[in-house]
């Protein structure tokens, strides 16, 4: 067997796997032929015998169907319903066993099945045929005719067609049974041939592996031990005698490569004896052949690129321990890349507390403290320093949270809200400074909702004095126009002095009742015109009272947008409400000017026609005593005559200014009362703005309220005082309080 262990190791596993192989090949022809025959017994069997027991065993079934529904039919006879329904399923049964029929038969046969089929097919002919005749007996009306071929007729042919059925079925699983206990046989018998060739087959290979194994394993264990050695580093082994085949040449080489490695781990050595002393520029001899050549240049240049990798991540931790992190590491390969990975690391952590911090510095700077650092991507210092800085934004966030809810109830108008909670430092401050805000906004706007409902009480009263003085002006306009009218018939009788000296005595008694009469008309109008002076004054002194509580009110309303802006963005919307009240207080201020204005023009207008009517009363008592003398002195009655003509002329003139006078008073009151009106309308409008606070009733500021109204009213005198001193021309103090209303 030596030529055999000198043979290459590919002859030798050619021989064995190509005897082998044509084993195999001749065993697997054999199970091919015998599979295909037990295969065409099979398809036999499920191709023709079972589909045959498979037709007649649907035909016996539907038959069986057929009878049913034949019975039933003869037991509902009386119903056309059933009847018809019945006739139905029996033509769908019968149509069914014809079907079978027809696919049975296209089935191959042998002789005697086919005798056995024949009877069959006669008996369901007669079957049929019986059908027929009880169906002629129903539609003649014939029911027992029709019970009685049922009974005589279809039952005994029914019956031996379910033997002939039978026989068939028999003859036909019969068949079957045979061809499958022949392919069981031939399977059994291929069974046992297949076993025998793979027993012989088995037993072939295990023989021809066991020699192969030998020529194989015997070199391979002492490389396996050379190698084995080298493995766990003791070069001291030997080969020993070698064969020529290919594993006596890898005996040859595993020794020629052990020399190599103990001439190379000695240098190794050497290098790593140097390293560790003070010289680390020890290389390891380049000049091994091809790949030990190669592997000591690797080692050196390894050697000496860890050196300047340990020198580069020193000077980049410096450059990190600085807060430099736009630097990375030196990439480095393979496991190296564990030093490159671990400063990545170092930097990556840096560099995320850094984003953590600038990120809720960012939102903090942004007025955002609902940001949260994320605490569990760090451990130690690092997430002991997120969560601090989370903890100061959590409180933040809660204590400007009230501040901001604050602020919304106060912008909703709702004043009863207040910043309670344990807070310190600026945050206390913050709350105190808040609640205080607060509650001076509670007083304002108790101040003007207070102001605003005496205002409208006010105006409702100068209104309704208006009204007073607008009926008693138009009553004093009519007695005028009286006044007139008897004034020009004293002017024509006059003139009739004049014409006649004869009635001059009637003419003078009739003068001197008319110029009495006269008299004492002058003498009403005259106390008229004081009244009429007098109500001028107290309106006058009554729109000062209204002008002091608007400039109060306005006063108000700008400590109250002072406030506002004070509160910043969340005081906006109450900065609205104060910039409305505002105008509010304006324009009552200015419809209380101009009625103030109006009133002053009607007192002028007033002192005027008191003078003309002191003038007309002075006119009217020297009528009197020239009438008187008329009586007397008759020659001087011409000339009398025409002096009375000429007063009289003037006296009619001063009344006809009067009377226009007089209606120019009533418009200017009606344009008053107008004027008050709408400024009860704004008290109205101003009430309705400030209603949207909602205030504590026990905060309410009614005595502060109560305590402006009353230094107003107190002002009411002084200024009314002033008006009479100067009806004609603008005071210093009207200017003065101009001017205050401009810088509004």
């Amino acid at each position: 067997m030596k030529w055999f262990h000198n043979l290459a190791i590919a002859r030798k596993l050619a021989m064995a796997f190509a005897l082998t192989t044509l084993m195999t090949i001749g065993l697997g022809c054999f199970a091919l032929l015998r599979l295909e025959a037990s295969n065409d017994q099979l398809q036999l069997v499920s191709t023709v015998d079972m589909p045959s027991v498979q037709y007649m065993g649907e035909v016996r079934s539907q038959l069986g169907e057929f009878r049913t529904f034949e019975l039933a039919q003869l037991t509902r006879i009386d119903e056309p319903e059933a009847v018809a329904d019945y006739n139905k399923r029996m033509a769908d049964s019968k149509r069914i066993v014809d079907e079978q029929q027809k696919l049975y038969e296209a089935l191959p046969s042998d002789p005697k099945e086919d005798a056995l089929y024949a009877k069959v097919k006669q008996g369901v002919d007669a079957y049929f045929a019986a059908r027929q005749e009880i169906d002629k007996a129903l539609d003649a009306g014939d029911v027992a005719a029709a019970q009685t071929v049922a009974d005589e007729k279809s039952r005994p042919r029914r019956r031996a067609l379910f033997a002939a059925l039978k026989a068939l079925d028999e003859h036909n699983i019969g068949t079957m049974n045979a061809q499958i206990a022949e392919a069981n046989a031939t399977h059994a018998s291929s069974v046992r041939a297949i076993i025998a060739g793979v027993v012989a087959l088995a037993l072939l290979a295990i023989f021809l592996g066991w020699v192969i194994t030998r020529a194989i394993t015997g070199p391979l264990g002492r490389v396996l031990h050379a190698v084995r050695s080298v493995s766990h580093g003791d070069l001291s082994a030997r080969i020993g005698q070698a064969g020529e085949d290919e594993l006596g040449q890898m005996l040859h080489a595993t020794e020629d490569m052990m020399k190599m490695l103990r001439r190379f781990s000695q240098d190794a050595q050497h290098m790593a004896q140097m390293h560790a002393g003070e010289n680390i520029s020890q290389r390891i001899p380049e000049d091994f052949p091809g790949i030990y050549g190669e592997l000591a240049k690797g080692i050196n240049t390894m050697m000496f690129e860890h050196l300047d990798a340990f020198n580069d991540a020193v000077a980049i931790l410096n450059r990190y321990a600085i807060g430099d992190l736009t630097q990375d590491a030196r990439r480095l390969p393979g496991q190296r890349a564990n030093l490159h990975e671990s400063m990545d690391q170092a930097k990556a952590s840096l560099s995320a507390i850094n984003a953590e911090i600038k990120r809720l510095s960012i939102a903090a700077a942004a007025g955002d403290f609902s940001v949260r650092g994320d605490a569990e991507r760090f451990q130690f210092d690092f997430r002991i320093m997120i969560e601090g800085l989370n903890s100061m934004m959590s409180v933040n966030d809660r204590n400007l949270g009230q501040l901001s809810e604050l602020l919304q109830a106060i912008a909703r108008g709702d004043l009863t809200v207040r910043m309670d909670g344990d807070f310190h430092g600026v945050f206390a401050r913050m709350r105190d400074d808040a609640n205080a805000t607060v509650a001076q906004l509670t007083d304002i706007v108790g101040h003007i909702q207070d102001a605003s409902v005496h205002i409208n009480t006010a105006a409702s009263e100068i209104a309704s004095g208006n009204a007073d003085l607008s009926s008693r002006t138009e009553q004093q306009a009519a007695n005028l126009e009286e006044t007139a009218a008897s004034m020009e018939e004293l002017t024509s009788t006059v003139r009739q002095n004049a014409e006649s000296a004869r009635q001059a005595n009637q003419l003078a008694i009739g003068a001197a009742g008319v110029a009495s009469k006269g008299g004492d008309v002058v003498g009403q109008v005259v106390t008229t015109m004081q009244d009429i002076e007098s109500s001028s004054r107290k309106i006058a002194e009554i729109i000062s009272v209204i002008d002091g509580i608007a400039f109060q009110t306005n006063i108000l309303a700008l400590n109250a947008a002072v406030e506002a802006a004070r509160a910043g963005e969340q005081g906006r919307g109450f900065a609205v409400v104060a910039s409305e009240v505002r105008t509010l207080a304006q324009r009552s201020a200015g419809a209380a000017k101009e009625i103030k204005g109006l009133i002053e023009t009607s007192v002028d207008k007033v002192a005027d026609g008191s003078r003309l009517v002191h003038q007309a009363g002075t006119t009217m008592g020297e009528i009197v005593a020239s009438v008187q003398r008329v009586t007397d002195i008759m020659a001087e009655i011409s000339a009398a005559s025409q002096e009375q003509s000429a007063g009289i002329e003037q006296v009619n003139q001063t009344i006809t200014q009067m009377d226009e006078v007089t209606q120019q008073n009533a418009a200017l009151v009606e344009e008053a009362s107008a004027a008050a009106r709408a400024m009860e309308e704004q008290a109205a409008a101003l009430s309705e703005t400030v209603d949207v606070f909602k205030l504590d009733p026990q905060q309410a500021a009614a005595a502060p309220v109560a305590a402006v109204i009353k230094r107003a009213r107190a002002m009411a005198p002084a200024m009314g005082k002033t008006i009479n001193s100067a009806p004609a021309a603008k005071t210093a103090s009207d200017l003065a309080e101009a001017g205050d209303w401009q810088e509004f």
